[in-house]
C-alpha cells in the first residue's frame, strides 16, 4: 500500500517522529546544560557559547553573520554579543570601511571558554553518537541538513 492510501496513519507517524525528535533535542540540550553547571559562568548558557565559538571560527566576522549562522533573530544575537563583550570574552571593533558594521574578535579568555565548551559538546556527541557507525552518522547528518532546508534554516556549518 502507498502512503496516500493511509493519510491518517502517515500523519500520525509523521507527528510521532517529530515529537520523538523534539524530545531528543530537548533532552540533549538539558544534558548539555547540566554538564556545564559545574564550571559555567553564571548567566551563560549553550547559546552564548555557541555564538562565542562561532566567532572564534570566524575571526573578524560580523554580528549579521552570527544571526545568519545561528538562525536567531537580531535582537537575541545582539544581547548575546553584548553579554559576551561585558564578560570580556569578545571584543567589537568598528569596520574600517563601514563604521556601522562591527567586527567580532574573541579574547584569550573567550578562547579558553570555547575550548571548555567544545570539550563538553564533544563528550556529549560521543555519548550520543559514538556507538553509531560512520555511514549511519553521515546519513543522519544528511537527513538533518535536508530537514533544516525544508523549513528554510541555514545552519552554522553551511
Amino acid at each position: 500500500m502507498t502512503e496516500q492510501a493511509h493519510p491518517e496513519a502517515d500523519r500520525a507517524s509523521t507527528l510521532s517522529t517529530f515529537v520523538a525528535f523534539m524530545t531528543l533535542f530537548g533532552s540533549a540540550q538539558q544534558v548539555l546544560k547540566t554538564r556545564m553547571q559545574d564550571q559555567a559562568e553564571q548567566g551563560l548558557g549553550p547559546l552564548h557559547l555557541r555564538a562565542l565559538c562561532l566567532c572564534l571560527r570566524n575571526p573578524g566576522g560580523t554580528q549579521q553573520q552570527v544571526v545568519q549562522s545561528m538562525g536567531r533573530d537580531k535582537g537575541q544575537v545582539a544581547r548575546l554579543i553584548r553579554e559576551l563583550e561585558e564578560r570580556h570574552f569578545l571584543v567589537r571593533t568598528p569596520d574600517e570601511r563601514d563604521r556601522r558594521v562591527w567586527r567580532l574578535t574573541v579574547t584569550p579568555e573567550g578562547e579558553e571558554k570555547c575550548q571548555w565548551f567544545s570539550a563538553i559538546e564533544a563528550q556529549l556527541a560521543t555519548d550520543m553518537l559514538g556507538g553509531i557507525g560512520a555511514e549511519k552518522r553521515e546519513q543522519l547528518a544528511q537527513l538533518l541538513n535536508e530537514l533544516r532546508a525544508r523549513i528554510g534554516v541555514v545552519g552554522e556549518d553551511e
